[in-house]
């Protein structure tokens, strides 16, 4: 199993529009119901059922239909599993607040084995991630400007 984490502040110094934690969230819930707009290697996401607290959908990933349940911990964590005969993945994207303010944290925990490929997928999705964590926060933004 490896993990992969990358955070990002969600409010840089001197960021005129200060996002809140529920600013986030909206951006959270926006990106499980379609994630297209917020990660570059997806091509389609569709919901497929809802449940108690969260979702099964299904998306194309690098070319790849994969089958993720989404569970929602409301303002805190939004957590994407999946586990089929090709692959295995728990990933979160966590809100998460020090002194320094509020930060986005994905953490993967993925099944790739070990070697030089696999060294390599892992990068790809730790600097994947880092990009859908700042669409996730423009995007935000971009929602709550068009809100005023």
């Amino acid at each position: 199993m490896r993990v992969v984490s990358q955070s990002v502040r969600v409010n840089e110094p001197g960021e005129r529009l200060r996002l809140t934690r529920d600013d986030v969230w909206a951006a959270l819930e926006r990106k499980a119901e379609n994630a297209v707009p917020f990660v570059a290697a997806m091509d389609e996401c569709t919901v497929l059922e809802r449940t108690a607290n969260g979702l099964v959908r299904e998306v194309v990933f690098h070319g790849e239909r994969v089958r993720e349940e989404v569970v929602f911990h409301p303002k805190a964590r939004v957590s994407f599993l999946r586990n089929d005969e090709r692959g295995a993945w728990v990933i979160h994207n966590d809100i998460e607040e020090d002194g320094d303010g509020l930060a986005l944290t994905f953490r993967g925990e993925l099944q790739l084995g070990d070697g030089p490929d696999e060294d390599a997928a892992a990068e790809r999705m730790r600097s994947g991630y880092l990009r859908a964590l700042q669409a996730t926060l423009r995007l935000a933004r971009e929602a709550v400007r068009e809100a005023r």
